[in-house]
């Protein structure tokens, strides 16, 4: 039991740190972020169905015409990842991802061989770096998760490789399968990627000392070891894994549609795309001074300051006694979730906590806040690179500095260049800031190996004492700098401060005053810092404070350092009442309107909502537009080239309609609309919404096929030709037509059954037709059937469904069956049984072991 009393501490103190952090769970209140919130309106079609049905859609048509589940809401059938998930999230709403981070971390610093007290200050560290408590506030619950396994992963690894003995190899594969699996579950393949970065630096390390100390068959047989664990955790994940590595390829991270009038071919995502959110070469110090850059787009200032002493000049508002406590900002908090208009500020202290100003003037388009690692971490960071041993060392720091540079993305392109060039998948992904994971990740870990060496009697006290010392010079020289010379960091002048003209043109000159007063506060509390972790240090390796109580000042100061900062990001003030989130979204009058319609499928138009980034019209309704980073490419291009001008001719032409006829004309000129069925078109959510007696329908016959000759000139014909009578056919696809000319006179379609991954066409006709679906076209997944035989169909009009029909009565269906689920499946089963018999093989053999002895 005396081995276990350290890591039982640690999970209590754990669970008790998370639980008074975040308190606000126990009162019944959770986070919903913004991304929580575009979740429950892209999923609530295929949700609603799932409730009813034993077999899940993996199709919905409530966002851009209809797409996959793959990346909205599609579980991992029969995985035992899907299970042990369930059991940890036991825990409720944020708790169950801030202890992950701190466990994770935890189980990464034991293996490491760190001292478990003192890994519970590393967890701490960690844990409450700013990023990750961030992410949890926007709702990027995915990417919460998966970070928060990239430490074990690396622990995973690290113990195969650790003292070269079957038993670790084993046990880190083991592990690994574990914890991959777990992370690859997340559901975030970007931050698993960049967990891979870490990984290869790792890897390359031990095979240079495996080269120097000629193991090489120790490191073989290791690394054959992990990649078992790792095909093992991939085939747990398998059915979202293959059905995702099927679909990448039609979205905008695939492979061109061959259109080069956007400016020539292109595979992945556009570059300018995927470096939008850069971080700031400059703006890299945040990791030692939180307010570096301002903090946050949107922030508040204190009553002292110079903002809150000219808005007191001008209202009379007087300055507070005191500042406001946590009881105060919560009942505030209250009043402005609930009925915001009826809040009436006392002192001025009250009107600047909810006056809410763009305090970041750093260099990406906005943010929530700042990377801060640290003070202490980057302390210790310094420390770790004079005295961690040379084994680690160069690994943490290539990954830390990889982490960094490709972080800054735009802000140096040399690099971004090659990775986006020639680096696999590199180009799949955007939001190159998020590298910044792998430098938060790798300076914790030399920082806590750091405080391992300072600890240990295998280097001098004097070596020790010349680290603390260059690390102090280093890290609270440049701390010293920024406090007393400010204006080196940069103008403190934000492009949003254009904005403010007449009674807040003061704020122009006031703000960027802030902003530097809000610098030089971060840089002195860094200092501050620092300075107290060197003289514990120093009074420690001077013979002046015992090993136990060193220990608990590092983890008070640790804590101290990082979770004020925290709360500066996740506090109560980002809870809500749970009855939020179970109705997340109200219906206009509009959409109850709409929603009287028992007609089977239609979509609709909202222009009241960010057409293509708001997911809140698809929580009731099949839309034309919604809210997703895996959008089809063909969508994506149709919205560029044609179906965003159409509108905006559509919207603009309103304000000089007079008549129904002006109306009905406009619709008429709107075929992209009409081809995609949209019948109904919300300008107010308080007035009726406009009917388009123009939609095509769910299908149409035509009258004539029209060969086009390139992609380009399928995609500039869509509103050059009568789309109703004619189709569009590349000539690639050639081989699917038939007939060229048809006579409809006597012919029809209907459909006569909806479900989003069955559709049901009743058709009647005495000669050969043809159909066109207003359903969007997916290379594989769909099948159509006649009389239970399977048919073929193609792509017309550049993304939707059409098909040659015989003369006859008869119903065609539609059946979404994608292979790569069923196949999935049957792997993740056959991977939980393989994990399951290894865990229960190490059980097995560890007590053989010990009843031997």
């Amino acid at each position: 039991m005396k081995k276990f009393v350290p890591h039982i501490i640690a999970v209590a103190v754990f669970l008790i740190l998370t639980f008074a952090y975040l308190f606000s769970v126990l009162q019944g209140k959770t986070i919903f972020g913004s991304d929580t919130h575009s979740y429950v309106g892209m999923s609530h079609e295929a949700a609603e169905y799932n409730k009813t049905h034993s077999e899940p859609t993996l199709w919905t048509d409530a966002m851009f015409g209809g797409m996959p589940t793959y990346q909205i809401c599609m579980e991992e059938p029969a995985s035992l990842a899907k299970y042990i998930d369930k059991v940890l999230r036991v825990l409720p709403g944020p708790t169950y991802t801030v202890f992950l981070y701190l466990i994770g971390f935890y189980i990464l610093l034991i293996a490491f061989g760190v001292n478990p007290y003192l890994s519970i200050g590393g967890a701490i560290a960690f844990a409450f770096g700013t990023y990750n408590l961030i992410i949890i506030v926007a709702g990027h619950n995915t990417k919460a998760v998966a970070i928060a396994y990239m430490a074990p992963i690396i622990a995973s690894i690290y113990y195969a490789f650790k003292e070269r003995t079957r038993r670790n190899r084993l046990i880190g594969a083991s592990m690994l399968a574990l914890f991959l699996g777990l992370g690859l579950y997340a559901n975030h393949v970007q931050i698993i990627y960049y967990t891979l970065f870490m990984v290869i630096c790792y890897g390359f390390s031990e095979l240079i000392f495996a080269i120097k100390e000629k193991t090489l068959p120790d490191f073989a047989k290791a690394l054959g070891c992990l990649i078992i664990g790792a095909i093992v955790a991939v085939g747990l994940n398998a059915t979202r894994i293959l059905t995702t590595q099927e679909y990448v390829k039609a979205t905008m991270r695939g492979d061109s549609n061959g259109l080069t009038i956007k400016g020539g071919e292109s595979n992945g995502l556009d570059k300018d795309y995927i470096t939008q959110w850069s971080y700031g070469i400059g703006e890299s110090f945040t990791l030692l001074i939180p307010d570096f850059k301002g903090g946050a787009s949107v922030g508040t200032l204190d009553q002292n300051s110079r903002t809150a002493e000219t808005i007191g000049e001008l209202t009379g508002l007087k300055k507070a006694q005191k500042e406001l406590t946590s009881a105060e900002k919560s009942r505030i908090d209250r009043i402005m979730q609930n009925n915001p208009n009826s809040f009436i500020p006392k002192n001025l202290a009250e009107f600047m906590y909810t006056f809410k100003l763009p305090l970041y003037w750093g260099d990406q388009p906005f943010t929530a806040g700042p990377v801060y690692v640290g003070a202490i971490v980057c302390f210790l960071f310094v420390v770790g690179l004079c005295i961690v041993p040379s084994r680690h060392k160069w690994w943490l720091l290539a990954a830390a500095l990889l982490g960094l540079v490709l972080s800054w993305g735009k802000n140096f392109m040399p690099v971004t260049d090659f990775f986006i060039d020639y680096v696999p998948m590199y180009n799949k992904f955007r939001t190159v800031s998020m590298t910044l994971t792998i430098t938060c990740l790798a300076m914790c870990i030399m920082a806590m190996l750091a405080l391992k060496e300072i600890f240990s009697t295998t280097i001098d006290k004097k070596t020790k004492k010349r680290a603390i010392v260059i690390s102090l010079c280093v890290t609270g020289g440049l701390c010293l700098v920024f406090a007393l010379f400010p204006l080196s960091a940069g103008s403190f002048v934000s492009p949003a401060d254009t904005q403010f003209t007449g009674t807040y043109a003061f704020l122009k000159e006031t703000l960027p005053a802030d902003r530097m007063d809000l610098l030089q506060a971060g840089a002195w509390r860094s200092l501050i810092f620092i300075v107290l972790t060197f003289l514990v240090l120093d009074a420690h390796l001077s013979g002046k404070v015992k090993t136990l109580w060193t220990t608990i000042v590092l983890v008070v100061l640790f804590a101290v350092d990082m979770i004020p900062i925290a709360k500066d990001y996740l506090s109560s003030s980002n809870f809500v009442e749970n009855k939020a989130v179970d109705t997340p979204f109200t219906p206009s009058f509009a959409d109850r309107a709409i929603l009287k319609d028992n007609t089977l499928s239609y979509r609709v138009l909202d222009l009241t909502v960010d057409i293509f980034n708001s997911s809140q019209p698809s929580y009731f309704h099949k839309t034309v537009g919604g809210y997703s980073a895996v959008k089809m490419r063909r969508y994506q291009e149709l919205i560029e080239l044609q179906l965003a001008p159409e509108i905006g001719t559509l919207t603009s032409g309103f304000k000089s309609m007079r008549t129904e006829a002006d109306l009905d004309k406009a619709l008429n000129a709107t075929p992209i609309l009409n081809m995609l069925n949209t019948k109904y078109i919300i300008i107010s959510s308080a007035s009726l919404p406009v009917l388009n007696k123009h939609a095509y329908g769910n299908a149409w016959l035509v009258d004539n096929v029209k060969l086009v000759d390139t992609p380009d000139d399928e995609i500039n014909m869509l509103d050059a030709v009568n789309l109703q009578s004619t189709v569009l056919v590349d000539k690639a696809l050639a081989e699917n037509i038939t007939d060229s000319v048809f006579d409809t006179s006597d012919a029809e379609i209907t459909l006569i059954s909806y479900e989003p991954n069955k559709l049901v066409y009743s058709f009647s006709s005495g000669s050969r037709q043809m159909a066109v679906f207003s359903e969007i076209f997916y290379y594989t997944g769909w099948k159509a059937y006649i009389d239970d035989k399977e048919v073929p169909f193609f792509r017309a009009d550049y993304l939707l469904r059409a098909m040659n029909l015989e003369p006859g009565n008869y119903d065609i269906t539609f059946k979404f069956e994608p292979s790569s689920y069923k196949k999935g499946r049957i792997l993740a089963i056959i991977s939980s049984v393989f994990l399951t018999l290894a865990f229960c093989g190490i059980i097995f053999v560890q007590n053989f072991k010990k009843r031997k002895k």
